[in-house]
Formats: structure tokens, C-alpha cells, sequence
């Protein structure tokens, strides 16, 4: 798929400087490469990178194209194809997704909860770009916890308004505060 556009908030021309900055695999760094692109949207709005690790691990992140509506979409682009080794001509924003085919990096992911489903999944933080000579890492951040009893349907207790550290939990009838102490 060729990606064609021009920037409309991103004035800056160098791309270096997008370097810094911003299912299958669980939350953690894993060092990756972009396995396959899959085109599954009739209107072209955006392409799903697929992502694999060394253990046939995969992750999926859908990207969307040109023309963008807000700025921070524009700058994702950029910085996900610049970390992936992809030159861009910047302003313009035109790219062949092939060129990301068996680009390596290093992918971040984070857990974040579904209130819908009740659990919590991986999901898509950041790119690290590769350089040669890097190692092969693989660093899985376990559910801790407070994240298990989350997803069993267990939540903290919430304080009570009777609790010892509540001031006002041993007063009877109004409180009596001076209208010299009030701010209005």
C-alpha cells in the first residue's frame, strides 16, 4: 500500500528528531520485527502492522493514514516509521508500507484494563529503534497482584466516612466552623 500525503501541522523537516520522544505478547519490551501488513479497511483509513517476535509471539497495531484530522496523529506516524528506518522526504508523508516489512525494533507495551471485559491486555506504548548490534530482548512485565484481584472482581476496600482518620466521623449534629474561617 502506498501511503501518500503531506504534513498539515508538523512543520519541522528533520526527521531525526522523531526519534526521540514516544496479541500474543504481554505488557514489556521485546525486540521485534514487522512480520506482515494486512490491509482491512474498504476506505483505506488504516493498515495493521503485525509484529513478531523469535517465539512466533505476534502484536498487531493499527496505524492510520493521511490525511489527518488532529496533529498528534500526524506525529505518530512519523515517529513509527522514522524508529522503524523508513526516510521520509518530510513534509511529505509518502511511504510504500513495504518498506516495513522485516524492520526490526524494539516494541513497548503496556497493561492497560478493559472495564468492559474486566481484565487487562496489552497495549501499544511505543517503538525503540534497533541498532545493530543490539541484543535480542525479551523483558515480560507479569500482572502484579493488585492487577489478579482486579480482574477476579476484587477491589480495595474503600475507606468509611467512620474511619479513625476521618475528622468529621466523631461529630454529632452540624459542624461548627467559624465564618471568619470560610474563603467566601
Amino acid at each position: 500500500m502506498k501511503i501518500t500525503g503531506q504534513t498539515q501541522y508538523i512543520k519541522e523537516t528533520n526527521q531525526d528528531k522523531f526519534l526521540n520522544g514516544s496479541t500474543g505478547l504481554p505488557a514489556g519490551e521485546f525486540t521485534v520485527r514487522v512480520k506482515n501488513i494486512e490491509y482491512n479497511d474498504r476506505e483505506n483509513r488504516y493498515f495493521t502492522i503485525v509484529f513478531g517476535n523469535d517465539e512466533g509471539k505476534q502484536y498487531k497495531h493499527n496505524q492510520f493514514v493521511p490525511p489527518y484530522k488532529y496533529d498528534f496523529q500526524e506525529k505518530q506516524l512519523i515517529e513509527l516509521v522514522t524508529r522503524l528506518g523508513v526516510n521520509l522526504n518530510l513534509p511529505s508523508l509518502d511511504f510504500d508500507t513495504n518498506e516495513l516489512i522485516e524492520k526490526p525494533c524494539h516494541l513497548i507495551l503496556k497493561w492497560k484494563f478493559n472495564e468492559n471485559e474486566g481484565k487487562y491486555f496489552s497495549d501499544f506504548s511505543y517503538i525503540k529503534p534497533y541498532k545493530n548490534g543490539d541484543g535480542v530482548v525479551n523483558k515480560p512485565i507479569p500482572k502484579d497482584e493488585k492487577m489478579k484481584a482486579e480482574e477476579n472482581g476484587e477491589s480495595q476496600p474503600k475507606a468509611s466516612l467512620n474511619d479513625e482518620d476521618n475528622p468529621f466521623a466523631n461529630a454529632n449534629g452540624p459542624i461548627d466552623i467559624s465564618s471568619d474561617d470560610l474563603p467566601f
